[in-house]
Formats: C-alpha cells, sequence, structure tokens
C-alpha cells in the first residue's frame, strides 16, 4: 500500500480473499497509517468521526448515482428500472423527503409489528432446525447457514408483509440481486442486466400484491403501508414497490449476515459459548457484541452536497465519503480490547445500526431474531462446533456474511 489510501486502493484490498476473510486487519493498518501521519483519503475510522458523519444532516445519502457511475451509457440508460426502484428507497433518500418516506414507514414497521413476528420468528426456527436435524441423521457436515439462517429471515418478512410462499424465493432472489449492486464496489453492465430485470419481475408481483390489498386489507405489513398516511401524504406506487423490497433486503439479506456471524463468532469462542449457558442473563449483552464484532454492515457512505471540509477531510461536491461502520466498532478510544470478543461487555455504544436520521428501521426485529434464535440453536445442539476452519465470505463491501456455515454436533 502506498502512503495515501485511494478509495479505488481500499475497494480492491477489501474485496482479496484475505480482505474478506479479515477487514479487520485492513481497518488496523489505516488506524497505523494515520497515526503515522500518512492520509487515509476519504475515509473515516475512528468512532468519534463516524458517529459526527452519520449525523450530519447535510451530507447526502443519494448514492445512486455513485453506484451506477461506472457503467458504460447504453447499460446505464437500459438500467432504468433498477435506477427507479433504488431512488424510491428511504435509505438513499435526503432531506425533507427522507423524513416524509421514513415517518411513513415507521407508522407501518411499529412496536406491535416485532411483537407479531416473535411467534413467526419461533415457528420458523423450529421448524428449519427441524429439517436440519432430520437431514444430518448419517453424521455429515450440514450448512447451517443454508439451511436455518439464510431462509429464516425471509420467511419472517415475508409472512410480515404478506408475500404468498410461492413467491417468497423469488422476492428474494431479487433482494439479493440488489444487494449484489450496493455492495459489489464497481457494478458491471451483467450485473446491471439482471438487476435490471429482477426489478421488472418484481414490479409485476408487487403490481399484483397491491391491487389485491388495496381491495382487501389484511393485517399485514404491506396493508398497513399501502394505508400509511401523515397530514395526507401518502407511498406512492413506485415508493411502496421499492420499500417493500428494501425490507426485505434489510430483513432478509441484513438478517442473514447477522444470525450466520453471530453463530459463527460464538462457535469460534467456546468460551463466550459456555458463559452464556451458565448465565442466560447475558443474552442482551451477547447480542451487542456480536453486532460490535462482527456486524453485518460494514460500510456506510454520503456524499457531499457541497464543497466542504468534513472530520478534517476536504470534500469537492459530489465526492462520496466512506464511513467505515466496522472499524468504528472496534476503535481502541471507545472499546477496551476491541479485538477481543466478549459477552460480558457492558458499555456497548456500537454503530451497528448506524445513528441519526438513518438509524436502522428494523434494528429492533433484527434484536429480537438473535435473542430467539441464538438460544434455541445452542440449547437443541450442545456439542455444535465449526466443521471447518476457513470461512468463504459473500464478496461484497457494505455487508458482511459467509456464504455457508458447515457445521456438526
Amino acid at each position: 500500500m502506498s502512503q495515501e489510501w485511494s478509495v479505488r486502493a481500499v475497494v480492491r484490498r477489501l474485496l482479496t480473499r484475505d480482505g474478506l476473510a479479515d477487514p479487520y486487519a485492513v481497518y488496523r493498518e489505516i488506524r497505523s497509517a494515520a497515526d503515522a501521519g500518512a492520509g487515509t483519503g476519504r475515509f473515516l475510522f475512528r468512532y468519534a468521526d463516524v458517529r459526527e458523519a452519520l449525523y450530519d444532516r447535510e451530507l447526502s445519502s443519494d448514492r445512486v448515482s455513485a453506484i451506477l457511475r461506472p457503467l458504460p451509457a447504453d447499460p446505464r440508460r437500459d438500467a432504468d428500472l433498477l435506477e427507479q426502484t433504488m431512488r424510491d428507497i428511504v435509505v438513499f433518500r435526503d432531506g425533507t423527503e427522507h423524513r416524509r418516506l421514513r415517518k411513513l414507514l415507521m407508522s407501518s414497521f411499529t412496536p406491535r409489528t416485532v411483537t407479531r413476528a416473535r411467534p413467526l420468528i419461533e415457528q420458523f426456527v423450529d421448524r428449519l432446525l427441524d429439517r436440519m436435524e432430520q437431514g444430518a441423521a448419517n453424521g455429515d457436515p450440514v450448512d447451517l447457514h443454508r439451511g436455518v439462517t439464510y431462509p429464516l429471515p425471509a420467511l419472517v418478512v415475508a409472512a410480515l408483509l404478506g408475500v404468498p410462499d410461492d413467491d417468497r424465493d423469488a422476492f428474494q432472489s431479487w433482494a439479493l440481486d440488489l444487494v449484489l449492486v450496493v455492495g459489489s464496489g464497481e457494478i458491471t453492465p451483467e450485473l446491471a442486466a439482471r438487476a435490471n430485470d429482477s426489478m421488472r419481475r418484481m414490479r409485476e408481483l408487487m403490481a399484483r400484491l397491491v391491487e389485491q390489498r388495496r381491495v382487501e386489507p389484511g393485517p399485514d405489513l404491506l396493508s398497513a403501508m399501502i394505508a400509511a398516511s401523515d397530514d395526507g401524504e401518502r407511498l406512492t406506487t413506485d415508493e411502496l414497490y421499492a420499500n417493500a423490497l428494501f425490507l426485505m433486503t434489510a430483513g432478509h439479506e441484513t438478517a442473514t449476515n447477522l444470525l450466520s456471524n453471530a453463530v459463527l463468532t460464538l462457535l469460534r469462542h467456546p468460551d463466550q459459548v459456555a458463559l452464556l449457558r451458565a448465565d442466560p442473563s447475558l443474552l442482551n449483552n451477547a447480542v451487542e457484541e456480536v453486532l460490535r464484532f462482527e456486524g453485518p454492515v460494514q460500510i456506510a457512505a454520503r456524499i457531499a452536497d457541497r464543497d466542504r471540509t468534513v472530520c478534517g477531510i476536504e470534500l469537492k461536491q459530489g465526492e462520496p465519503l466512506v464511513v467505515m461502520l466496522g472499524a468504528a466498532n472496534r476503535d481502541p478510544d471507545v472499546f477496551t480490547d476491541p479485538d477481543e470478543f466478549d459477552i460480558t461487555r457492558s458499555d456497548n455504544p456500537h454503530v451497528a445500526f448506524a445513528h441519526g436520521a438513518h438509524f436502522c428501521l428494523g434494528a429492533a426485529l433484527a434484536r429480537a431474531e438473535l435473542q430467539i434464535v441464538l438460544p434455541r440453536i445452542l440449547d437443541r445442539f450442545p456439542n455444535l462446533r465449526l466443521a471447518e476452519d476457513e470461512i468463504e465470505w459473500q464478496p461484497t463491501l457494505d455487508f458482511r456474511g459467509p456464504n455457508r456455515l458447515l457445521v456438526v454436533w
């Protein structure tokens, strides 16, 4: 690495096999370089700076143009539905439009939603664990990620939204395409074309579901989103489509990674599993420590709305600022022994769910899933252990999680 850490150089480094396996080593290297006086480009990796940037309402979250910029003119023009869908998602909106959209979504995604989700989570995880146990009758390794932590959040969010069982797998696939677009680091024409086709098919399904719910509203989240109103404001049809997919993306992909990361981290730290088994009251601590130590979202980005200086970094209008959540959560200025996984850690102000205006809408649901799933897995399989040491990680920058999690018991 050169003395100056360019965005492109760090992206390449984080997407290597070693970078995907341990991005925290890269974060430490950036910190050491900064401590030695080297430039760190447009990266914010210290906890205080990350919090300040996340709280700064004048920094833009509209990253759509930046994400699509690598595309040549023709593929960019052909990705019109992908672009339109992304621009209607709440996390890519700013200012009054963001506040309007977030308020409408929050009026649908209430504490009652999480209360309704709890029995669904319990029902689905027990069913998936039954299936996993039956599939391991001969003692061979079983992929817990594929069998449990990957399908579970999709089952929960699809049930909450009211997506029919027959359409759930397709909806899940479309959500994954959106994740790959956002987290790829540099979108390709092939990925853009596939994602654009996914957005077209998603809209066809959503048009049918929304029409049904307008005629016969139900207790589901989609019906609540259609009915949501604030001083006469409602979600547009395009906003309904885009944010239903976003809820599946965040509620499925991010939660999948969180669950898989949690199981992986605990199995890599059997002493902490022993602590949790000995004292179940440590469960909430364990949930927060997983979020800090191996969060499912590693990076957020903001765009300079004008020429300005942010946390000592001079930005031109339109330039991105890379906010490294994963690095902030390992900041030794805030967390004692930050690279130690310690479920007895009581002071844990992590930023895994971001901070400020864009704090994660689904944080309570994500916590509920961990609180329900972890004890069920550990209690049911007291001898659970990893079947392989080397983990293959999802090849994305923003989102962190394993592609598989082979276990035996």
